[in-house]
């Protein structure tokens, strides 16, 4: 039996609704984990992903924050607290589908490198890694990152580096990931393609294919080998009034 996961960082789930159904009607995930809500539980439409077939669990926040999971297959052991860290932040939702422990984060920007805000999305990767390594099963952490990982990653990487979301200090966090026994499935399936999953609004980034990839799908030793593919959905950036983020698509191979 194959599952097949996304992740998205939808920027407003209202306003980009037309947008994630039209993309849910292609692409029929089974599940969808989603970043960026800017809506809170009692805003979040619940009532449109039911008919469509999926069970909802969101931990919501207007403006900035939010993120959900929408799934076909029931959810279970869902929770909503990084181990008290930034709880006024609503920023993560992690919960159990078919044997698989989903942990779907929306790290913060963090601002400029010389704002307090930075050390905290430092800390926000440190605090994540040790939430994910107390599982005991297929693990995998998803979600925006806010940060490109290596210079393949990213269009520019020499006029980037030292920059927000490519600075050495946030790519190195990405780093103690991989030694704490995580693997970037993209990067492992596509070791040498430059792709992207966000391109700014402006300056026809999109168009001119100025990108980053932020969104990433990290997984534990215990799901690395279950994973048959993972791929970046481009299309949804060129619908009418898009997220400035595209879905990343990848398929988990489990037992019946």
């Amino acid at each position: 039996m194959e599952i097949k996961i996304a992740t998205w960082n939808v920027n407003s789930v209202r306003a980009r609704l037309p947008v994630i159904i039209r993309w849910l009607n292609k692409e029929q995930p089974d599940v969808l984990c989603m970043q960026e809500l800017k809506a809170t539980n009692e805003q979040f439409p619940f009532d449109v992903f039911e008919n469509l077939g999926y069970h909802c669990q969101v931990n919501g926040q207007v403006r900035w924050n939010g993120v959900a999971i929408i799934s076909r297959l029931p959810i279970s052991d869902v929770e909503t607290d990084l181990s008290g860290f930034l709880p006024e932040q609503k920023r993560m939702i992690s919960a159990s589908v078919h044997g698989i422990k989903l942990i779907n984060v929306y790290v913060p920007n963090g601002g400029e490198v010389s704002n307090p805000r930075f050390q905290e999305k430092l800390e926000y990767y440190q605090v994540l890694r040790n939430y994910a390594l107390k599982f005991n099963k297929p693990t995998i952490i998803l979600g925006d990152f806010n940060v490109a990982p290596n210079d393949i990653d990213t269009h520019s990487p020499e006029e980037q580096n030292g920059s927000i979301c490519f600075h050495p200090l946030e790519r190195e966090e990405i780093n103690l990931f991989h030694s704490a026994g995580f693997t970037d499935v993209f990067r492992k399936l596509h070791d040498d393609e430059k792709a992207f999953t966000w391109w700014d609004y402006r300056a026809a980034s999109f168009r001119r294919n100025r990108g980053m990839r932020l969104d990433l799908v990290l997984v534990n030793k215990a799901a690395e080998n279950l994973i048959t593919s993972c791929v970046i959905d481009k299309a949804p950036r060129e619908w009418e009034k898009p997220s400035d983020h595209t879905p990343v698509i990848f398929v988990f191979k489990v037992s019946e």
